[in-house]
């Protein structure tokens, strides 16, 4: 029996050790590099527009949130993805070339060293953004379209941008801005939630179903209201409700969403907003299975619950808000 006590506890200890290993391997792998971005021109407003996803069934009209941007010596209008789940903004290499090749005096600056462009600077809306190095990826369309006015994706803008910043998202309006501090008079009509924004991912706590949860909001996950386990899935998917199953591009990597009604809401404060739909995915890699186990989070938030709302992000605050 002592003997059975001693392998009993000598294999907690090593479970325990693996687990305390396991997380901090997850939070060292996960952790972003030094943030290489400057905005100028604060207060800085932009339009966004919506990126359709006509190929799935049924279409999504709003699978990505797009950002118009001018790049140097380009006179062609570009379009970055809006993705706060990505800690680090990235460009991608095949619209780059197409770029540069098209138009020479655009270049220099669109040229990489290895995979890394450097001092890049570009217009967002009023305002600069200075990217003192920025990761460049094998990704993206290899050919210009040839209707000049449709959107061109040549990155993706990620969490960096948000640092010592405060975001407003108006949905209704699609309108992205970027504050110094949230105005008085939209503070008062806005009801705000603890807000964390280690390794620059933007956690919030909120409560769906009735039970409070961590929620990663991310703007990338356009098409979805509430990304989470198969098991919470089930929980919340309302009764009888068909499932539908599509393949998402996640960078190049395929994945399969398994999405189904529910008739749970997510409670921010005093407000309640409908989800309206639950996902779960299939093809996920263990590592960022492992980051949402040891992180403790309880799933992503999309865009499509906030669709018709204005949503602060005040990382100085560490708060998140609704306007109602």
């Amino acid at each position: 029996m002592k003997l059975l006590l001693k392998a009993l506890a000598g294999l907690l200890l090593l479970l325990l050790i693996g687990g305390i290993g396991g997380y901090f391997y997850v939070q060292h792998k996960f952790k972003p590099a030094p943030n290489q971005l400057v905005v100028a021109g604060v207060p800085l407003g932009s339009p966004f527009v919506w990126q359709a996803d006509n190929g799935a069934r049924p279409a999504v009209p709003q699978a990505a949130l797009l950002l118009p941007i001018a790049l140097p010596g380009c006179p062609r209008r570009c379009y970055v993805q809006f993705d706060t789940g990505a800690p680090s903004s990235v460009f991608y290499a095949h619209p780059l070339a197409a770029l540069a090749a098209r138009y020479p005096g655009a270049r220099p600056a669109l040229q990489p060293q290895a995979d890394t462009l450097r001092n890049l600077r570009f217009a967002l809306g009023n305002g600069q953004v200075q990217a003192r190095r920025l990761r460049v990826i094998a990704y993206g369309a290899r050919q210009l379209p040839a209707d000049t006015a449709a959107p061109l994706l040549v990155g993706t803008l990620g969490a960096d941008v948000l640092e010592n910043q405060v975001l407003v998202l108006d949905y209704r309006r699609q309108r992205f801005s970027l504050l110094a501090q949230v105005p008085d008079s939209l503070a008062r009509r806005t009801v705000f939630v603890p807000l964390a924004f280690t390794g620059r991912r933007l956690v919030l706590g909120a409560a769906a179903a009735g039970q409070p949860r961590q929620l990663l909001f991310d703007s990338g996950s356009s098409s979805f209201a509430l990304l989470t386990s198969e098991a919470t899935w089930q929980q919340l998917a309302s009764p009888q409700a068909p499932a539908y199953v599509a393949a998402v591009n996640s960078l190049g990597r395929t994945l399969t969403a398994h999405t189904v009604a529910t008739a749970a809401t997510l409670q921010l404060g005093r407000v309640a907003v409908p989800l309206q739909t639950v996902t779960y995915m299939e093809g996920t890699t263990l590592l960022q299975r492992s980051l949402m186990r040891f992180s403790g989070m309880g799933g992503m938030l999309g865009n499509r619950p906030f669709n018709q709302h204005t949503i602060i992000v005040d990382v100085a605050h560490q708060r998140f808000g609704l306007v109602p």
